[in-house]
C-alpha cells in the first residue's frame, strides 16, 4: 500500500510538473506573438508610409513639372505676341490641360490679370496677391507655389503656381500663373484609403497645408509649423518617420514625411496608431484569451486526472473515443443532408420510409407533416397527390422495377400542382443495408425546365418571324426563274424580293444586337459624357423623316443637359423609339422629343426622355406586351418592323440603370418615356461657358451611374 501510495505522488507530482512546464510554455509563447506581431504591424506601416510617400511625392512631380511646362511655353510666347497671345485656343488644341489646370493666365507688370483661357472680366487687379508680389521683389525665374486662395476670376479655392516674366534686358514684364484645384490632391489622396483618421498632405515649408485630406475630410490652408517635419526638414533632413500628435486636430499618428526636390513642399502621410495597431490589439486580447482558456484547461485538466486517475480504464477510453467517433459521423450526415438542396427519402429493410431530410419538406411542401413509418405504396399515393395530372407519378415501386432491369440512371420528372408550377426530378437507389434498403433521390429543375421551354419558344417564333419573308422571296425568285414578265412586273417582283430581305437581314442583325448585349451585358458599352442637347439634335438632323411629314419637334431644356452614357447605345435607342413613333402614326401628326429634369420627393432624381405621337395607340394588354421579342401593336403586317426595336431599347435601358415607361390609348397616340438615374452632379461640367458657382448649381444638370459593371 505505502509503494502503491508512493507510485500515484510521483504521478501526480509528475502530472502537476507537466502542467506548471505547459502553462509557462503557453505564456512565454503568446508573449513572443504579442511582441511580434506589436513589431509588424509598426514595420509594415512604416513601409506602407514610405510607399504612401513616394507615391505621392511622384504624383505632386508629375503635377508641377506638367504646370512648369504649361508656364514656361506660355511665358515664351507671351514675350513674342505679348496681348495677342490667346490662351482659349491653346486650351482648345490640348495645350492646356483644363482638368488638371482650370485657369491659366498672365498678369501683366501692373498685377493686373489681362490674359486668361477662360472668359473673365476686364481690370482684375492682382497686384496685392503673393504669387504676383514675390515676382517683382525677386528677379529670380524660380517656380513659386502659392497657399490656396480663393481666386478672384474664379471664384474658386486654387493653389497659384507662378514664374516671373522677364524682357531680354531684364525688365519685369509680368507673371504667367497656372491655378491647380487643391481637390485635385485631395482627390488623389483619398484613393490611398488610409482610413478615418489617415492623413495625406502636401505642406509648403512655411508650415501651411496646399492640399490635406483627413479620411474623408478635405482642408486647404490650414496651419501647422509647429509638427516636428519642418523642424526635421530644417536640420537638413530630405525624408523622414516619427510619431507624434498633430497640432491641426490633436490624433496622434505615426508620420512619414518627404520633402520634394527643387521645390519648397514637402508631402506627409500619417496613420492614426490606433488604427495602426487595431489587428494588434485584437490579436493581442484574443491570445490572451486563448491562453487564459488554454490554462484554465491545463488545471481543470491536471485536477480531474488527479481525482480520476485510478478510475480511468483503457476499455472507458475506447468507448469514448468510439461514441466520440459515431456522433461526428451522425452530426456530419446530419448536416449534409440539411445542407442539400437536393430532398432525400431512405426506406428501412420491409420498404417504410425512415427518414425525410428537410429539403424534400421544402420542394415539395410537405410542412410538418409525419410520413416516417409509412409504406411505400402509401407514400407514392401521398405524392402522386401533389402531382399536376399532365406529370403523374408512378409510383416508387415503378421506379425500382427499371432500376432492376438494368436502368440506374432512369429519372422521371412531376410537376406539382402548386401556384410555383415547380418542376422536380426523382430517381431511386436500392441499397444491401440492412437498415436502408433504398433512397428516393429528388432535385429542383424548375430553372431548366423554364429555360428550355424559353429556348424552345424563341426558336419557333423567330423560324416563323424569318418564314414570312423567306416564302415571298422563295415564291417571288420561283416564278421570275421559271416565267417571263414584262420590265415593269420583274422590277415588282424584284422589288418585293428586295424589301423581304431587307426585313430578313433587319431581323438577324437585330437578333444578334440583342444576343450580344445578353452574352455582354454592359461591357462592350463606353461611358463617356454625353451632351445630350447634341446627341437629340443631331438625330434630328439626320433623321430620314417619311414623305409629307413634318420633322421631329424638340423640346429641349434651355441650358446644356449631360448624362454619363453610351453614346452609341443611347442613340441607338432614341433612333429606334422616334423610328415607331413615325410608323405607328402613319396618318400624320407631330412627333415631339422632350428632354428634362425629374426632380421629385416621389420618384428618385433622373434624366427623362419623352417621345409623344398621335398616332394608332395601344390598349393595355399590348402595353403590358412592349418589349417583347417580336411582339407588334399592329398585328395586320401593313407596318413593317421586326418587333424586335423596343427589347433592345428595354436591354440598354435597364443595363443604364434606367427605367422604360409607356403612356398609350387606342387612337390616341402613344408617349414613350426614357428615365436614366441621377447619381452625382459636378460643379465643372460647364466651366467652358464661364458661369459663376451659383450660376452652375441652377444651370447645369450632370449624371453618371455610380456602377459600371
Amino acid at each position: 500500500m505505502p509503494a502503491s501510495i508512493s507510485h500515484y505522488r510521483r504521478i501526480v507530482l509528475l502530472l502537476w510538473l507537466a502542467a506548471a512546464v505547459l502553462l509557462g510554455l503557453t505564456w512565454w509563447h503568446v508573449f513572443s506573438l504579442v511582441n511580434d506581431s506589436h513589431t509588424r504591424e509598426l514595420a509594415n506601416a512604416r513601409r506602407d508610409l514610405a510607399n504612401l510617400t513616394r507615391v505621392s511625392q511622384e504624383h505632386a512631380d508629375r503635377t508641377f513639372r506638367g504646370a512648369d511646362q504649361v508656364i514656361r511655353f506660355i511665358q515664351s510666347r507671351y514675350l513674342e505676341l505679348g496681348d495677342q497671345l490667346d490662351l482659349t485656343a491653346l486650351t482648345t488644341q490640348g495645350v492646356i490641360d483644363v482638368e488638371i489646370f482650370p485657369q491659366v493666365g498672365v498678369i501683366n507688370a501692373k498685377g493686373i490679370y489681362v490674359l486668361a483661357n477662360r472668359p473673365i472680366t476686364s481690370n482684375i487687379d492682382l497686384s496685392d496677391r503673393e504669387h504676383f508680389k514675390v515676382h517683382v521683389t525677386t528677379p529670380s525665374d524660380a517656380l513659386f507655389v502659392s497657399q490656396p486662395v480663393l481666386g478672384r476670376a474664379t471664384g474658386k479655392w486654387s493653389i497659384q503656381l507662378t514664374r516671373r516674366i522677364s524682357r531680354p534686358n531684364g525688365d519685369f514684364a509680368g507673371v504667367v500663373v497656372v491655378s491647380v484645384d487643391p481637390g485635385y490632391f485631395t482627390r488623389f489622396y483619398k484613393e490611398l484609403k488610409l482610413g478615418d483618421q489617415g492623413l495625406m498632405a502636401l505642406y509648403g515649408l512655411d508650415g501651411v497645408a496646399r492640399a490635406r485630406s483627413v479620411g474623408t475630410r478635405e482642408e486647404f490652408g490650414s496651419e501647422a509649423k509647429s509638427s516636428r517635419v519642418f523642424a526635421r526638414i530644417a536640420a537638413g533632413e530630405q525624408e523622414g518617420q516619427f510619431t507624434a500628435h498633430s497640432p491641426v486636430d490633436k490624433v496622434e499618428r505615426m508620420v512619414h514625411f518627404r520633402k520634394l526636390p527643387g521645390h519648397s513642399l514637402v508631402v506627409a502621410a500619417g496613420l492614426d496608431t490606433k488604427t495602426v495597431l487595431a489587428n494588434h490589439n485584437t490579436a493581442k486580447r484574443a491570445l490572451w484569451l486563448q491562453a487564459a482558456i488554454v490554462s484554465l484547461l491545463v488545471l481543470a485538466l491536471a485536477t480531474a486526472l488527479t481525482r480520476h486517475l485510478r478510475q480511468i480504464r483503457s476499455e472507458m477510453r475506447l468507448r469514448e473515443r468510439e461514441q466520440h467517433q459515431t456522433e461526428e459521423l451522425n452530426a456530419q450526415l446530419n448536416a449534409i443532408f440539411d445542407l442539400s438542396p437536393d430532398g432525400f427519402v431512405s426506406f428501412d429493410a420491409k420498404k417504410r420510409v425512415n427518414y425525410i431530410s428537410p429539403a424534400f419538406r421544402k420542394l415539395t411542401g410537405m410542412g410538418k407533416e409525419a410520413l416516417e413509418g409509412v409504406d411505400e405504396n402509401d407514400f407514392s399515393i401521398w405524392l402522386s397527390w401533389r402531382c399536376s395530372a399532365s406529370t403523374p407519378f408512378l409510383g416508387v415501386a415503378a421506379l425500382r422495377t427499371a432500376v432492376n432491369r438494368g436502368r440506374p440512371d432512369q429519372r422521371v420528372l412531376i410537376e406539382l400542382n402548386q401556384d410555383s408550377k415547380r418542376v422536380l426530378q426523382l430517381g431511386l437507389r436500392s441499397s444491401q443495408s440492412t437498415s436502408v434498403s433504398q433512397i428516393l433521390h429528388l432535385r429542383d429543375v424548375t430553372h431548366e425546365a423554364e429555360v428550355d421551354q424559353m429556348k424552345s419558344e424563341f426558336l419557333a417564333t423567330a423560324a416563323h418571324e424569318l418564314r414570312t419573308p423567306m416564302a415571298s422571296i422563295f415564291g417571288y425568285a420561283e416564278v421570275l426563274l421559271n416565267d417571263k414578265f414584262d420590265e415593269a412586273t420583274q422590277h415588282e417582283f424584284l422589288n418585293t424580293i428586295y424589301v423581304q430581305s431587307k426585313l430578313m437581314t433587319n431581323i438577324l442583325n437585330e437578333l444578334l444586337d440583342l444576343a450580344r448585349i445578353e452574352a455582354r451585358r454592359d461591357k462592350d458599352f463606353r461611358y463617356t459624357r454625353v451632351d445630350l442637347q447634341l446627341l437629340v439634335t443631331d438625330l434630328a438632323r439626320t433623321y430620314p423623316v417619311p414623305n409629307g411629314r413634318r420633322g421631329l419637334e424638340l423640346t429641349l431644356p434651355e441650358h446644356p443637359l449631360y448624362l454619363m452614357a453610351d453614346a452609341g447605345k443611347l442613340r441607338q435607342t432614341l433612333l429606334n423609339v422616334v423610328s415607331n413613333a413615325f410608323k405607328y402614326s402613319p396618318n400624320g401628326g407631330p412627333v415631339v422629343l422632350k428632354a428634362w429634369v425629374r426632380n421629385t420627393a416621389a420618384q428618385a432624381p433622373g434624366v427623362c426622355i419623352e417621345v409623344t405621337d398621335r398616332g394608332i395607340g395601344m390598349n393595355a394588354a399590348q402595353r403590358a406586351r412592349v418589349g417583347e421579342r417580336f411582339y407588334r401593336a399592329d398585328p395586320s403586317g401593313r407596318i413593317p418592323g421586326t418587333g424586335l426595336g423596343m427589347s433592345i431599347v428595354k436591354e440598354i435601358i435597364t443595363l443604364h440603370h434606367g427605367t422604360l415607361e409607356i403612356d398609350s390609348a387606342p387612337g390616341a397616340g402613344t408617349t414613350v418615356r426614357l428615365c436614366l438615374p441621377t447619381y452625382t452632379t459636378l460643379q465643372d461640367s460647364f466651366d467652358a461657358a464661364g458661369p459663376s458657382r451659383s450660376e452652375l448649381d441652377d444651370t447645369v444638370q450632370d449624371t453618371r451611374p455610380v456602377v459600371l459593371d
